[in-house]
Formats: structure tokens, C-alpha cells, sequence
């Protein structure tokens, strides 16, 4: 009996690290972008451009700004453009699965004020939101 418990122990033992090297092997083959791939050869419409057509519940400028940011950039570059604004709150974005050549939109705007300011990253390829964020607390995002 006891050589079966250990026969058995043994070939669920060998299944199992087998199945564990086949899995990390299929990891170690698949690019850390393999999602959001390289698209710096692409060209895709102007910042402005965007701007007009994105739905503004996903962002929009203060009336009569004190800074408004909007640049197309790569996405190693995006926290670059945010810390042009450091002096109205710190804002920074990270994202995982996107290579460094991708190309992103980055907006900011700051009240009039200087006391509110808002942050949006979006793909200029899928034009899905990376990421949106503000330092208060907004209900309405015609509101400022």
C-alpha cells in the first residue's frame, strides 16, 4: 500500500511540474505589449481634433483656464506632459501592457482658480480612456 501511495504521489508530483513549465513557458514567449503594441508608425488625427469629437463626459476644459495641456505624445513621454502641471497638484499615470511607443492624447485643465484640476490619458489608437482623474470631487463633469 505504501508503494502505491508513493507511486501515485510521485506521477501527480510530475504531472504537476510539467504543467507549471509549460505555462511559464507560454508566459516567457507572449511581449509584455503584446495588447497595446507599438504604433508610432500610425498616423491618427490631430490632438485639437480629438479633443472636439471626444464625449465630454469622459473630460472637458474649464471655462477660462488658468493652463490647459493637450498634447499627443508617446506613452513613456505622458508623465512628462502631466508635470507640467505640478505646480496645481501632482498627477502622474502608469499602465501596464503598453509598449512606450505607443501613442497617447494627454489633456489637463486647471481652474481658473488653480484649485481644481483635472487629467485625462487616452489611446490615440482605440481612443478608450488610460485614465481620467481630478483633485476634487465632480458630480457633473460640465461643472467646474
Amino acid at each position: 500500500m505504501k508503494k502505491i501511495t508513493t507511486l501515485i504521489f510521485l506521477l501527480v508530483s510530475l504531472f504537476s511540474i510539467n504543467v507549471q513549465l509549460v505555462l511559464a513557458d507560454s508566459k516567457i514567449d507572449e511581449e509584455p505589449w503584446s495588447k497595446y503594441p507599438d504604433n508610432s508608425g500610425m498616423k491618427f488625427q490631430d490632438v485639437d481634433s480629438f479633443y472636439n469629437s471626444l464625449d465630454k463626459k469622459w473630460y472637458v476644459e474649464f471655462e477660462n483656464a488658468k493652463l490647459n495641456i493637450r498634447e499627443k505624445t508617446y506613452f513613456k513621454d505622458l508623465n512628462k506632459v502631466l508635470s507640467k502641471a505640478d505646480k496645481y497638484g501632482k498627477s502622474r499615470t502608469v499602465g501596464e501592457g503598453y509598449h512606450p511607443k505607443r501613442q497617447v492624447y494627454v489633456f489637463v485643465s486647471v481652474s481658473k482658480d488653480g484649485k481644481k484640476m483635472l487629467t485625462a490619458v487616452f489611446d490615440a489608437e482605440t481612443q478608450r480612456p488610460i485614465s481620467t482623474s481630478s483633485n476634487f470631487e465632480r458630480k457633473n463633469p460640465y461643472s467646474s
